[in-house]
């Protein structure tokens, strides 16, 4: 395992349960949360995309789409429209929280001078990340984590792919 994947699968392990103790006592009362929509770069965001998420369970739980686009640096690279879907759980906490993130997203792009070939290849992917939804609606996001690309990766390269996610957004209570 590479030292990257490592780092990130430690810290996909360790960080919810550091934030699992910034719950409080009236986090009970608060208002729960019912969507968010986020803007932003990521895996999980499309790449450079958009992100509608809706919790569950008390706002412990959520499903999210997120649709973007990957643009190419060079004329050999792929590029187009880009969709990810995925569900989270959450630490407790009112404003601040932990989350896990399991989701089907695109994690490399793959391309060749030689043949030619154009690739965007998706895979399952796991992300640890922390989420800031203040009582007045502003959300933040930032998250890291791991993706794993099913298909042909070329030779030499990890289908193990380091992931990050940056969104700032909204988020809709229940009053």
């Amino acid at each position: 395992m590479q030292p990257l994947t490592a780092a990130l699968v430690l810290l996909s392990v360790g960080l919810p349960g550091a934030l699992s103790g910034q719950a409080t006592a009236d986090s009970a009362q608060a208002p729960l949360r019912i969507a968010t929509i986020t803007a932003g770069v990521g895996n999980a965001m499309g790449w450079f995309g958009l992100q509608g998420e809706r919790y569950f369970s008390r706002d412990r739980f959520s499903a999210f789409l997120g649709v973007g686009y990957t643009p190419a640096p060079d004329e050999v690279d792929p590029s187009g429209i880009t969709f990810a879907l995925g569900v989270r759980g959450f630490t407790p906490g009112l404003k601040h929280r932990g989350f896990l993130e399991a989701s089907a997203c695109q994690v490399l792009t793959v391309s060749s001078f030689i043949e030619e070939e154009r690739a965007r290849l998706y895979g399952p992917c796991l992300q640890a990340g922390y989420h800031f939804a203040a009582r007045g609606g502003f959300t933040a996001l930032v998250s890291l984590g791991v993706g794993f690309a099913l298909g042909e990766v070329p030779a030499g390269e990890s289908t193990a792919m380091g992931l990050l996610g940056l969104g700032f957004g909204y988020t809709w209570r229940r009053r």
